[in-house]
């Protein structure tokens, strides 16, 4: 399906007349977007981390309901921090399999629960030292790591100190909370540190940068990407868990089923879409100032606010709300909204912006 998307965008873009847009101008709009959101929002996934480690620490020493609990809330605030720039497929994150680490998912063939299991029966206390953790295999490096950890069945009493296993339990909450917040210094540090960083690339770009030698195809890639989440949003995290049918849903498709935080991490990445887009300035600045530019930006923005107001018609978790036949509805009018949203955004909007559309990231064969 998504590849079918994907050729039928690219036919309407290669019949759209080119327009008249400076490089300096998509550099600028682009630079914008990742000194006001983009980078931010990589600043808020580390803070969030942070604070994660610090919650699992407080668990491991002193687990009741109260630290426990402390623990859930912060796992669900990183989960949506970092949903905010989930998509993003360019810069820091790009690197050393950052994004799968942080999240692997969707998981259909349960590599995090086997991992998991794995890892928690050889209770190899070397194998949670920072350096070797961060090579080892993605399926326990992350969230959905944590989803189960924290959120599993009698979850409480498996972190109690006489519990079997339970002190190299909390040692693989302590690496995986390192790990998260290592990664997400990482990123900010690729963009922001060192003689060349994403930043500077972005705002002076060069042909050397292989990636993106253009500032053009630095806004291509990131319409891309905002193009991948609209659809990810409806065919991943709506579709998967609705199924064919009310009987043949699939409750557990759902992201984080486990701890309820679907809906919620949809809410951040509607959020971090719209952020990421730009109004005054980045992309929906830059549409603004073609010819009949502003009343599509309008139109868009009306579009994204639609998409929320459906979104928060759903009163129950995602995994709950695909097998009510009321709230059904509701998922369904919420990935209709997803339908005007991306068909605006590879339609008119790439047109009018005059940017190419690729095969997007979701389409991996």
């Amino acid at each position: 399906m998504i590849r079918a998307i994907a050729a039928s965008i690219l036919l309407l873009a290669a019949a759209t007349p080119a327009l008249a847009l400076e490089d300096a101008e998509y550099a600028a709009a682009v630079t914008a977007t990742a000194k006001s959101a983009l980078i931010p929002g990589y600043q808020s996934l580390e803070r969030a981390t942070q604070d994660l480690r610090g919650s699992l620490d407080g668990l491991c020493k002193q687990p009741s309901e109260g630290s426990l609990d402390q623990a859930r809330a912060q796992f669900a605030a990183t989960a949506a921090a970092w949903a905010r720039v989930q998509y993003i497929s360019f810069g820091a994150v790009s690197e050393q399999e950052r994004g799968f680490r942080i999240e692997y998912w969707p998981d259909k063939r349960n590599v995090v629960g086997r991992q998991l299991a794995d890892v928690l029966a050889k209770q190899d206390a070397a194998a949670l030292e920072p350096q070797r953790f961060a090579t080892t295999t993605v399926g326990v490096q992350g969230l959905p790591a944590l989803d189960r950890l924290l959120f599993e069945d009698g979850a409480l009493a498996k972190f109690a100190p006489d519990a079997p296993g339970a002190a190299f339990r909390c040692d693989l909450l302590g690496a995986i909370g390192v790990n998260l917040s290592t990664i997400a210094h990482e990123i900010v540090a690729g963009w922001t540190e060192g003689e060349s960083p994403f930043l500077a690339e972005i705002e002076h770009p060069s042909e050397d940068n292989e990636d993106l030698p253009t500032g053009r195809d630095a806004a291509g890639r990131l319409l891309n990407d905002l193009l991948t989440a609209t659809i990810a949003m409806r065919d991943m995290k709506l579709l998967a868990p609705l199924g064919d049918s009310l009987e043949k849903a699939k409750p557990q498709g759902a992201e984080y089923w486990r701890s309820g935080q679907s809906i919620a991490i949809l809410a951040a990445n509607l959020e971090g879409w719209r952020a990421l887009f730009g109004t005054g300035q980045g992309l929906g600045g830059l549409l603004a100032t073609q010819p009949d530019g502003k009343a599509l930006a309008d139109e868009l923005a009306a579009t994204v606010d639609q998409a929320s107001s459906a979104l928060k018609q759903i009163t129950v978790p995602l995994d709950k709300a695909v097998a009510d036949p009321a709230q059904r509805k509701l998922v369904e009018a919420f990935a209709a909204q997803l339908i005007k949203l991306r068909d605006l955004l590879a339609g008119p909007i790439t047109a009018k912006l005059n940017l190419p559309i690729g095969f997007n990231a979701l389409d991996g064969d």
